[in-house]
């Protein structure tokens, strides 16, 4: 496995390593990027932003949306949280979720996590959701990418991606929060969202790391 560095919290150019080492420039080993972005709408391949999204209040806080080319729901991603993606270049046909969240799974137990796996695609804390994950296949490369939870913004998390006011929103909020929780709420206090990019970096792939080049970028 290579650890590649991308260096960069645009969620445009991270989806754009994703594609350059899938179709553009694949590698014979399997990839893994650990990224995270300026907050984000991701919307997956089918979704419709004008049902599913508060655009007025996306616009009015600088909010970036993109499309991914998994399916899946709308995440909201921001600096507090993380986004990983392995790019496999054993292909399968078949949708395969386990072989790639074993590394997230096995990494966060390390850290002293009581993290499971459950349903299709989530990863749980406490009973909580802390991780969703997709898949899509392009030029013969399985790419697998999901979402860490570790210090996002669930108050805008629920404003962003639905449209509630007064108590409709606070009830929407309290939802969420039952349902969704921070890694961040179950391990050291001292630890920051960098400290924990290098700790599951430094468990998922000790050995293998590279920057972009400035000819990738």
């Amino acid at each position: 496995m290579i650890y590649i560095e991308t260096g960069s919290s645009d969620p445009y150019f991270n989806f754009g390593a994703e594609y350059y080492f899938s179709d553009v420039a694949p590698l014979d080993d399997l990839i893994f990027l650990f990224w995270r972005t300026e907050p984000t709408l991701m919307l997956g391949k089918y979704q419709n932003p004008y049902e599913e999204l508060n655009l007025k209040l996306a616009e009015e806080k600088g909010v970036k949306l993109v499309r991914r080319m998994s399916g899946g729901g709308t995440i909201y991603t921001d600096l507090g949280g993380w986004q990983f993606t392995f790019i496999d270049p054993e292909f399968s046909e078949e949708i395969e979720f386990k072989k790639y969240t074993a590394y997230i799974l096995d990494a966060l137990n390390d850290l002293g996590l009581d993290v499971t796996f459950t349903g299709r695609n989530d990863l749980l804390l406490d009973g909580k959701k802390i991780s969703g994950n997709a898949q899509y296949q392009l030029n013969k490369h399985t790419i697998h990418h999901g979402s860490l939870l570790f210090n996002t913004d669930i108050e805008d998390m629920v404003r962003l991606t639905k449209v509630s006011e007064g108590k409709i929103l606070s009830k929407s909020i309290k939802s969420i929060r039952e349902r969704v929780t921070n890694i961040s709420d179950y391990i050291d206090s001292d630890m920051t969202s960098l400290d924990f990019k290098e700790e599951m970096v430094s468990r998922i792939c000790p050995d293998n790391h590279r920057q972009l080049t400035d000819g990738e970028r």
